[in-house]
């Protein structure tokens, strides 16, 4: 039985942009005040490790895994992670006055690296593909949370410094900073550059561009942020225009302004909403719902249903964060339209991607 561990906290959204997180001039200040990290984004999948001391447990996006689960591939790693997991909570049970619960972040990634030195690895599948890393799966660690009395609520992250000092004490991969210092430096670091992962592991570099997916940024030292929303953690992940999910919403956006300054061709609202929308349906968020939920089964139609509809409910967030207010001015048989032509045509690209595999 798993009672006391049933319960699992995936790692909290990152923000695109700072415009979310409503800031006061106090916030501000504050920014000003305490260093900042940038490290490299790695295309993959998100992943989590969790022990109470006695059993460890792994975790896709928002759930635990199944037994015999082999989330893309992770059970290669399986023994070296569990292995240091368990000495990163010695570590930290050993600082504390109380019993412990500890949470290992990262990202699941790899799998492919075509350079003619380095031999492919027999029945591995590359986890994303846009960026090469590695011939193997493999693990990178970028956060350590910790729980104290089993009390679920009071879940506070370890600070970078502190984190990676004990992913190093253990052989764990991490995050490495690219840069530390001011926030407004931190916000402009240039997100494009070719990728440090595979360096860092020791392969030769790729005879092209191996462009990295973008960059994170995040105090050094861990606090909340208190906003309309609740507690938020101020990181930010600036994606290059490649990766970004919403880059064709950005297009649409524009396309709008301009038309709206035309008087000769202004759209409906219905219109308008109905091109960002579907601007907002693209191979990119369908490749990114995929690795928060594993690889999926042509064969398999309950599970191929269930990507269709979490890659509409992953189309709606973003959607309703900009624009849910002016949708819900529409009349409803105009909503029902939009939302019936968004489940189409995200059944559309679902389709495409197991028959092509886009």
């Amino acid at each position: 039985m798993h009672s006391s561990q049933d319960h699992f906290i995936g790692y909290e959204k990152i923000f695109e942009s700072q415009t979310k997180w409503n800031l006061t001039p106090a916030d501000l200040r504050a920014f000003k005040k305490t260093d900042w990290v940038v490290t490299e984004k790695i295309h993959g999948a998100n992943f989590c490790i969790t022990t109470d001391g006695s059993n460890v447990r792994f975790a896709k996006r928002k759930e635990f895994l199944q037994p015999g689960e082999d989330f893309f591939g992770f059970k290669s790693k399986e023994s070296r992670l569990i292995n240091q997991v368990n000495e990163i909570f010695k570590i930290l049970q050993a600082e504390a006055k109380v019993p412990l619960k500890v949470f290992v972040y990262g990202e699941l990634f790899g799998g492919e690296y075509p350079h003619p030195d380095v031999p492919s690895v027999t029945n591995v599948q590359a986890v994303q593909t846009g960026v090469y890393y590695s011939p193997d799966i493999e693990f990178c660690a970028f956060d350590i949370a910790i729980v104290e009395n089993n009390n679920l609520a009071s879940r506070n992250y370890k600070d970078y410094h502190k984190a990676l000092t004990i992913f190093q004490q253990v052989g764990m991969m991490n995050a490495l900073p690219l840069f530390v210092g001011k926030y407004e430096t931190a916000l402009a670091y240039h997100p494009e550059f070719d990728s440090t992962i595979p360096g860092l592991l020791g392969l030769p570099k790729l005879p092209f561009a191996n462009k990295a997916e973008g960059i994170v940024i995040k105090p050094v030292k861990s606090f909340w942020l208190e906003s309309a929303k609740g507690r938020i953690r101020p990181i930010l992940k600036i994606k290059i225009p490649e990766f970004a999910e919403d880059s064709r919403f950005h297009q649409a956006t524009k396309w709008h302004q301009q038309q709206s300054s035309n008087y000769s061709q202004i759209v409906s609202t219905e219109e308008w909403l109905d091109g960002v929308m579907l601007a907002l349906i693209t191979e990119t968020r369908l490749h990114n719902v995929i690795s928060k939920i594993g690889r999926v089964s042509a064969t398999n139609t309950k599970v191929k249903q269930q990507l269709m509809q979490l890659l509409v409910t992953d189309v709606l967030s973003t959607f309703n964060e900009e624009y849910g207010k002016l949708f819900s001015t529409l009349p409803s048989p105009s909503q029902a339209n939009l939302i019936a032509k968004l489940q189409r045509e995200s059944e559309n690209l679902v389709e495409r991607y197991f028959t092509n595999k886009i």
